[in-house]
């Protein structure tokens, strides 16, 4: 870490930052079980490069959730999978694991269509000569062979996740520019960027690619308009609708609001008008516009399902909340 960061807040560090200081405290300790739970987000590709040599090496015991195959690949000895509410071992790191899980896989399938398949035939024998006294001896050991059968189960098959893009407005280029920016946060601060030059066209796919704390956010805000250039300037497309989705949840999520909620909130088209019915206290709810189902399907498409729509948003996993967040984000028509 840079001399000038050791005395900062860590409010005033960036996500990649704040997570090599998670990390640094972890690893200082020397523990003899290492919980590490998601230790690549943020991080640039020189710092996980250096903490998958560094755990490589570790002599304790690790246990990590990731959804980095290739951090994975390179740690792991042992994958555990955590799958229709129950834990399977596997040997080997993750390729190994996704090839024999597959294999497994295949084989459940297989059993299990057969063994559907004498129960069918097996049941049908038992209708058939059920009351046919010649054959009663062997009707009644099918029907015991039936009952001694184990209970096989069928794939379950993960939710497929459907990422739709509204149709948009093709817009004219440039869609949106920075000429000769420069920028620091105030006046005695150094200047994270000077004389920045970059156009984005309509069919543009720009990865903006440096070191943690160098300040690849700082350049999405001026980009969005939510910092303003020290000088330069900021031209954009006057008919542009930026979508945008954050490193941080609490920035674009209501924490307290169900997803459900949240959809609504910022996609309004529907609410609830209550009146009594009769003389009673009995309510009665009426939808008007957007329906309640039309934001479970659009929660759906992400893996938002079930109760977890009706879920308080803190109480989903990061994975969930940024499932919400994508959902929320292609839920209107971005440029």
């Amino acid at each position: 870490m840079y001399n000038e960061k050791l005395y900062l807040e860590l409010r005033e560090f960036s996500g990649g930052w704040r997570m090599r200081v998670a990390l640094a405290r972890a690893l200082f300790v020397q523990p003899d079980l290492l919980l590490l739970d998601e230790p690549t987000n943020m991080l640039d590709m020189r710092a996980v490069y250096w903490l998958e040599g560094h755990l490589q090496q570790w002599e304790g015991t690790i246990l990590t959730v990731s959804h980095d195959r290739k951090f994975l690949n390179e740690i792991c000895t042992d994958i555990v999978h955590l799958h229709t509410r129950r834990l399977d071992h596997y040997k080997g790191n993750y390729d190994n694991f996704e090839k024999t899980m597959k294999e497994k896989l295949t084989q459940q399938q297989r059993e299990y269509e057969a063994q559907q398949t004498l129960r069918l035939h097996t049941q049908e024998f038992i209708d058939k000569f059920r009351y046919n006294a010649k054959r009663a001896a062997m009707v009644q050991s099918r029907i015991k062979m039936l009952e001694k059968l184990p209970v096989l189960q069928a794939v379950e098959l993960d939710a497929d996740i459907t990422f739709r893009f509204p149709e948009c407005e093709l817009l004219n280029n440039p869609v949106l520019q920075l000429d000769d920016v420069s920028f620091r946060y105030n006046e005695g601060s150094p200047f994270l960027f000077r004389k920045l030059n970059l156009g984005t066209h309509a069919n543009s796919r720009i990865c903006i690619a440096r070191e943690n704390g160098a300040g690849k956010t700082t350049l999405l805000k001026l980009l969005l308009g939510d910092q303003e250039p020290s000088a330069g300037i900021r031209n954009i497309n006057r008919r542009i609708r930026i979508g945008y989705f954050t490193q941080h949840h609490v920035d674009q999520l209501d924490m307290d609001m169900t997803a459900i909620e949240v959809l609504a909130k910022n996609h309004p088209g529907w609410f609830f008008f209550i009146y009594p019915l009769f003389l009673n206290e009995i309510l009665n709810s009426l939808y008007l516009g957007k329906s309640q189902e039309d934001y479970r399907a659009a929660l759906g498409r992400f893996g938002v399902v079930g109760d977890m729509a009706l879920q308080s948003v803190y109480t989903l996993s990061g994975g969930q909340k940024s499932r919400l967040a994508f959902a929320n984000l292609f839920d209107q028509i971005i440029t």
